[in-house]
């Protein structure tokens, strides 16, 4: 198993099973996350333009957005500028929350950004977008943790059938991941997102770790990691692990998941949310 760094890179996203796992971030967001916990807030107040299709959940649009109930979905139109226009979930205090969807990314090479709130403060977010060194066939991963001063590094996990097939840390915040995936299907991607609180951080093999979480799977199937040492790994799941400094404190749920892109369409398929029992 391989522990460098990783730069990875990716081909065709098909459909996509993109699973977020928060527990506890805290931190001073970046300028673009509190433009999206500005704008969720906004959401709060424009409540005309709102819906609710799936229990627990009341989903508001944002910027130049609209949101529609169809047969096929919450659809999400009116996609043109990364960081303000999209659709932000109300539910409570949470302690886990999953959606399908389906993502168009059209010719966009901006893609889409999700991000787990708690109240005003943004804690992590995850970034999807096209590859541009491969603009048919590639997409891109970056998080972003908030949970220590100046923002987390964090390590990256791959795993193929529930088995380790690379860890990689430490990560810089400002370095995509890219994965090569086995399947394609146009510009269209079908994510499928985890986003929980587990609570306090742990301590492992490779430090003390915890709060924020991102897991990322994709339906059509395996994909292919190229490490840095030019070594291919293959993997249907990819992990991102905040690494927590000395003192963070983790919070114990979340009030809102949301997301900005400059893309075609989103249509949400299902989504389902667990209230906090903390």
């Amino acid at each position: 198993m391989s522990m460098t760094r990783a730069g990875m890179f990716m081909g065709r996203l098909l459909t996509a099973t993109l699973m977020g796992v928060f527990a506890g971030c805290q931190g001073e967001p970046t300028q673009e996350e509190a433009k999206a916990a500005s704008t969720s807030q906004e959401v709060m107040e424009a409540s005309q333009d709102c819906v609710k299709r799936f229990e627990g959940i009341t989903h508001c649009a944002t910027g130049n957005a609209k949101v529609e109930s169809t047969d096929k979905g919450l659809v999400v139109t009116g996609l043109n500028k990364l960081g303000q226009d999209g659709v932000v979930g109300l539910m409570g205090r949470a302690e886990s929350w999953r959606q399908r969807s389906i993502v168009d990314f059209g010719a966009s090479s901006e893609g889409v950004q999700y991000f787990g709130r708690n109240e005003d403060q943004v804690i992590s977010t995850l970034s999807l977008a096209p590859d541009p060194s491969n603009p048919e066939a590639g997409m891109r991963l970056l998080p972003t943790f908030t949970g220590s001063p100046g923002g987390s590094a964090y390590t990256i996990n791959v795993r193929y059938q529930g088995e380790s097939t690379a860890m990689m840390l430490p990560h810089n915040w400002w370095r995509w991941s890219s994965l090569e995936l086995w399947a394609y299907m146009d510009h269209m991607r079908h994510p499928d997102l985890y986003f929980g609180v587990e609570g306090f951080g742990v301590t492992t093999g490779v430090g003390r770790v915890g709060a924020c979480i991102w897991r990322v799977r994709f339906q059509e199937g395996p994909f292919t990691v190229t490490l840095e040492d030019g070594k291919q790994v293959m993997g249907d799941e990819i992990e991102f692990v905040e690494q927590l400094d000395d003192g963070a404190y983790p919070y114990s749920a979340f009030t809102h998941i949301g997301m900005t892109g400059a893309v075609d369409a989103l249509t949400i398929v299902d989504e389902t949310v667990v209230q906090s029992s903390k």
